[in-house]
């Protein structure tokens, strides 16, 4: 462990096991606590700090409170051959959400692409997590989720309308790391404004409006962020929107006020479609030759979608995560109350 301005070092094997007990202690399943510890902690491994670690203090809240089942019992509520819908009996979205994206994998192996829909479940983190469990099973993995309710406007419009919604695509290579595409329908995800808040960096004011259609710095004045590139990203979270609601039982964004969270997941069988080696050979050298493609002036390299954080992930998992002394702050105060020993 070693400090610096701002930063705290943590093992990841220890970080991993804390959360874990966190969850445990919260009661989870030990099957369930280490699944989502998992997941948190590769999100910070990937630099997600808005999607990791930092949401258990506050899912624990939710399950201490009553407002979320620390063992629910997911059903199925519908099933064919390439799809299934889930309901996730309001418990943590990360658990239900893994045996949906299980569930559409081994339907593709059989028949191809297979989707799987959840509802009635709580926020699953990072959308990047799922896809990825796709990308590893050599398929294409999609997932997008709902955020119980609208705080994007559309173009021109000074009304929220459309959620936040993520979307994820992980898309398997060869030789070269997985393609890894995770982001907001708005200008930025609402956890990483928090994260930038927790740095003290500042919010461009062109990413929210007030509450008189004016741009404003703090989104606490306003609270309507703009949509990511105008209307291409307002359009993708009113698709994002149906995929992740009406499709899967749930509601419009602009109808839904704090209502459990919907998640939507495929999987696509690459060598259901065609040789997977080809496949893999060629996205590899689609990979070579943009990673070497001219720059600027002033930029080293260009980098492939997810190519950053795998990067980081490659370097933490050996030298340790860096965390904000808040985000660790948060974690010990959790710890403390659930006597769960704090190692850092």
């Amino acid at each position: 462990m070693s400090e610096t301005v701002q930063e705290i070092v943590v093992g990841v094997d220890e970080l991993r096991e804390f959360v874990c007990a966190l969850y445990r202690e919260a009661g989870l399943s030990e099957d369930h606590a280490e699944l989502v510890a998992e997941f948190q902690v590769e999100t910070d491994l990937r630099g997600v700090y808005s999607h990791g670690t930092r949401h258990a203090p506050s899912y624990i809240e939710q399950i201490l409170a009553g407002n979320l089942k620390p063992d629910p019992e997911i059903t199925v509520l519908r099933e064919g051959g390439a799809y299934a819908l889930f309901d996730g009996d309001n418990g943590l979205g990360h658990v239900a959400s893994a045996l949906a994206m299980r569930t559409a994998i081994e339907k593709a192996k059989s028949t191809g692409i297979a989707a799987a829909g959840v509802r009635n479940a709580g926020h699953f983190g990072a959308a990047a997590c799922f896809t990825m469990m796709a990308a590893d099973e050599k398929m294409i993995g999609f997932a997008t989720t709902n955020t119980g309710g609208p705080s994007v406007v559309a173009p021109g419009g000074a009304d929220r309308v459309v959620g936040n919604n993520p979307l994820s695509y992980a898309l398997p290579a060869g030789e070269e790391p997985p393609i890894v595409l995770d982001m907001a329908c708005g200008v930025s995800a609402w956890g990483k404004i928090l994260t930038m808040n927790m740095y003290g960096q500042p919010v461009p004011k062109e990413w929210f409006l007030g509450g008189d259609g004016k741009t404003v710095n703090d989104p606490s004045e306003g609270h309507l962020m703009m949509p990511a590139a105008g209307p291409k990203g307002y359009g993708l979270a009113v698709v994002m929107g149906i995929l992740a609601g009406p499709l899967v039982g749930g509601l419009m964004a602009c109808h839904a006020l704090q209502e459990p969270s919907k998640h939507f997941f495929i999987a696509i069988n690459v060598s259901s479609f065609t040789d997977f080696h080809a496949y893999a050979a060629e996205v590899d050298r689609g990979i070579r030759t943009v990673r070497a493609s001219k720059t600027v002036e002033g930029v080293d390299q260009v980098y492939l979608p997810g190519e950053i954080e795998w990067r980081k992930r490659e370097e933490w998992i050996e030298n340790g995560v860096p965390i904000h002394v808040e985000h660790l702050r948060a974690l010990a105060e959790m710890g403390n109350r659930l006597g769960v020993e704090v190692f850092w």
